[in-house]
């Protein structure tokens, strides 16, 4: 595994669009970007924003063969760099008749942030023809001893995700059904 640096950000945005993009079933990715003819472009500007965040607020990890990532970030904070990248992703990936709903997701998911100090692993993703292979699992493992004795926490919104975490050693601590799919919240100390 080896951290990303700028250059990567066109490698990173190309294993995230090809893990997400045939994932159509009602989840975090597809409930933030607007479902019209332009869902590809909107999706490669999410993953793009995600890049860019994390980039400045956490660490972005690649595999040894490069076919999988995994996005943290390390606290959360406002700065101009930010709320700019964010007014963009309104524009460029929610649409504006969709941002009370984006809002009032994240308002939830902010609900059960664990209180102090803790790493949020953001995004993961492996492209499809390595998906199976121990890559995640690996990259995974690799970055939770990176950042051994820290709190580390997620959401999740799939039955798959939800065992693959949990056999990594993630614990659920609560799940809602407010959104239009479930929302699980896990954490691993």
């Amino acid at each position: 595994m080896r951290l990303a640096v700028k250059k990567d950000k066109d490698q990173v945005v190309d294993i995230l669009m090809s893990a997400f993009i045939d994932v159509l079933i009602p989840n975090s990715i597809n409930f933030v970007v607007k479902n019209d003819g332009r869902r590809t472009e909107r999706l490669k500007s999410l993953m793009e924003f995600q890049f860019d965040i994390a980039f400045d607020l956490g660490y972005i990890f690649i595999s040894d063969d490069s076919t999988g990532c995994i996005i943290f970030i390390n606290k959360w904070k406002l700065n101009l760099r930010r709320i700019i990248l964010e007014i963009k992703l309104l524009f460029n990936v929610i649409g504006i008749e969709n941002v009370f709903q984006v809002l009032k997701r994240e308002k939830i998911i902010k609900s059960y942030h664990p209180k102090g100090e803790f790493i949020h692993l953001w995004l993961m993703g492996v492209k499809p023809e390595a998906q199976g292979t121990g890559i995640g699992s690996k990259l995974l493992q690799e970055t939770l001893n990176f950042y051994k004795g820290k709190l580390i926490y997620l959401e999740t919104t799939t039955t798959e995700n939800l065992k693959f975490y949990k056999k990594n050693g993630f614990n659920i601590f609560h799940n809602t059904f407010e959104l239009d799919y479930p929302l699980y919240f896990l954490n691993y100390v």
